[in-house]
């Protein structure tokens, strides 16, 4: 009896060796991917936000002196000189392209990052953050 098990010693290691190839190794590979492009997006979101808030706190200094403090609006000119500058400064890696759009008393930021997976190549996210103007609020 004890000759028949001593056969089937190290089956369990030849299992294991195939869980681990064919379970595990692509779980952790997409474990690790989603893990990068959900960064990615909260980078992406940061870094957007903030550089509309950067161009919406520009104010049109003519407009706001000839009228002795009375009147405060956005300068569409500053604010997207101000928001390609702060998001040129932030320099976040894989960042494309973006656009900034100034409507009103808003400014729109749009973004595309690409991310670079572990196997998979890579994944291109597009985002947009808005910032609105206010004064004395």
């Amino acid at each position: 009896m004890r000759r028949g098990l001593g056969l089937q010693e190290g089956q369990i290691l030849v299992m294991s060796a195939l869980v681990m190839a064919f379970l595990f190794v692509p779980l952790s590979v997409f474990v690790i991917d989603t893990a990068l492009v959900e960064s990615g997006y909260a980078q992406l979101g940061e870094t957007l936000q903030a550089s509309a808030e950067d161009g919406a706190s520009t104010i049109d200094e003519a407009a706001y002196r000839s009228s002795n403090g009375r009147v405060a609006v956005l300068d569409p000119v500053q604010a997207r000189i101000v928001a390609d500058g702060s998001i040129r400064a932030a320099a976040v890696r894989g960042l494309s392209s973006w656009s900034v759009e100034i409507t009103g008393q808003r400014v729109t930021i749009t973004g595309r990052l690409v991310v670079q997976l572990l196997v998979l190549g890579a994944a291109t996210l597009t985002e947009s953050r808005s910032a609105t103007f206010a004064y004395g609020q």
